[in-house]
């Protein structure tokens, strides 16, 4: 059903309200799914009235994932590292769930916003705090949070899927099922984890993975660091 049109005189546009009402638009449809007509039905504008205040559709998007993450609050300085990218993991994956598309946007663009650079330095600073080169620590950050973003959007993607598709990885189970066990033992084996595995599960194994590779990166540096006389 279509969501009858506000009575009454339309509120006068600027630049905070077109970005909040996108980012709202966001939440209910997904990124690639905003636009300037749905924009414009919303604030009973017309699209031509936008572009004085945020510019074409692709400075749109900018903005919103920018006020998107102006949402996103980095967790207490004082964590150890391991500690700290757990938390920025759980909370960035909160709010890529909540806003269905803006994964994908970091995954083209890179960290191309303001919050998303601040997460960026606060990241490498911490890491290289902890003992790991300045290169290195930008290695890992890119690891990390690509590996986070792809998981969020495949979450995002299957809680999207309509009430009728077929369960996410129907293909797969069945490819995998027609496969004799005998000679492709390793595929029954993973088949039967992954059959009984949720969502959530996985999430919090393969961030255990990261976060295990990265201790051990911590730990190889702080092994060579001079021990003092």
């Amino acid at each position: 059903m279509k969501t009858p049109k506000p009575r009454g005189r339309p509120p006068r546009l600027s630049g905070p309200l077109v970005i909040e009402t996108a980012a709202k638009l966001v939440r209910e449809n997904g990124l690639r799914n905003l636009s300037m007509r749905a924009l414009a039905d919303r604030l009973g504008a017309t699209p031509m009235a936008f572009y004085h205040h945020v510019g074409d559709r692709d400075a749109l998007v900018a903005h919103v994932v920018e006020h998107i993450f102006e949402q996103l609050v980095l967790p207490d300085a004082s964590l150890a590292p391991l500690d700290w990218l757990r938390e920025v993991a759980t909370r960035v994956r909160a709010l890529g769930l909540e806003h269905r598309g803006v994964m994908d946007f970091l995954l083209e663009e890179g960290p191309a916003v303001h919050g998303a650079l601040v997460v960026l330095d606060r990241t490498v600073t911490k890491l290289h705090e902890a003992g790991v080169p300045w290169h290195e620590a930008g290695d890992l950050h890119n690891t990390f949070f690509s590996w986070l973003a792809g998981t969020i959007r495949r979450q995002e993607q299957w809680a999207a899927r309509q009430e009728d598709a077929p369960p996410p990885l129907q293909r797969f189970h069945a490819a995998a099922l027609a496969l004799p066990a005998k000679d492709y033992p390793g595929v029954a084996q993973t088949l039967t984890r992954m059959r009984t595995l949720d969502v959530e599960a996985e999430f919090q194994n393969s961030l255990d993975f990261m976060l295990e590779g990265i201790g051990r990166r911590l730990e190889q540096h702080h092994a060579r660091k001079p021990r003092g006389r």
